[in-house]
């Protein structure tokens, strides 16, 4: 496994559905996946989307389904207190798409609280610790940019490829996302522990989007 999952505890999973839209074959947003998962402690029931870009990149969200229509359903606090469960789930979900797809790169945003700052969230520091934990630094670039709470995780494979993978997906996600802003700053990678200058994530009136 890239992803170490053979020891985890996680809920049992299903998929939904794909939901193309509007979206057509030039678009960089491909499609969206939709997973869900049942808790066996609270009995809540939760989505799992995962957006499918262009250079095999998959954003990872979820959030309570109860909240599915709230414009703030990945700031919510749930108070139910399974937030390791739910994250092994959506990690599970992460090392089947490895699997399935050897050139996939993964991302997200620890989404803050409502009164949190958007910087160095706690959802990012958590999530941030189980990517450290069962994401294999040999096979994926570690990048994080704390200002605004975002992670990727890029293929070391398709970064031999593409050098200039990570600048492409900025610069992509910025046309696709007109309203956002994205100035230079700066990640770290993991394993050889340099720095490196690529584009920050965008941010505009609506909030961060994007990975």
């Amino acid at each position: 496994y890239i992803i170490w999952v053979m020891d985890l505890d996680y809920y049992k999973y299903s998929f939904v559905q794909n939901f193309r839209d509007d979206f057509n074959s030039d678009s960089f947003l491909k499609y969206k996946r939709l997973f869900k998962f049942k808790s066996t402690k609270s009995h809540k029931w939760y989505y799992v989307w995962v957006e499918v870009y262009d250079h095999h990149m998959y954003a990872v969200k979820f959030h309570l389904k109860e909240h599915n229509d709230s414009p703030r359903k990945y700031n919510i606090v749930t108070g139910l207190n399974e937030a390791r469960m739910v994250i092994n789930t959506c990690i599970r979900i992460m090392s089947d798409i490895a699997s399935s797809d050897p050139r996939s790169s993964f991302g997200f945003i620890g989404a803050n609280s409502e009164g949190e700052k958007i910087r160095n969230s706690k959802r990012f520091q958590v999530y941030s610790s189980f990517m450290a934990t069962y994401v294999d630094p040999d096979e994926f670039m570690h990048i994080t940019i704390i200002e605004k709470s975002a992670y990727m995780l890029v293929r070391r494979s398709e970064i031999e490829a593409n050098p200039d993978l990570v600048s492409q997906l900025n610069q992509k996600f910025k046309i696709l996302y007109d309203y956002f802003e994205w100035k230079l700053g700066e990640f770290k990678d993991f394993v050889c522990g340099r720095n490196f200058k690529t584009m920050i994530f965008w941010y505009g009136k609506n909030g961060i989007a994007g990975l």
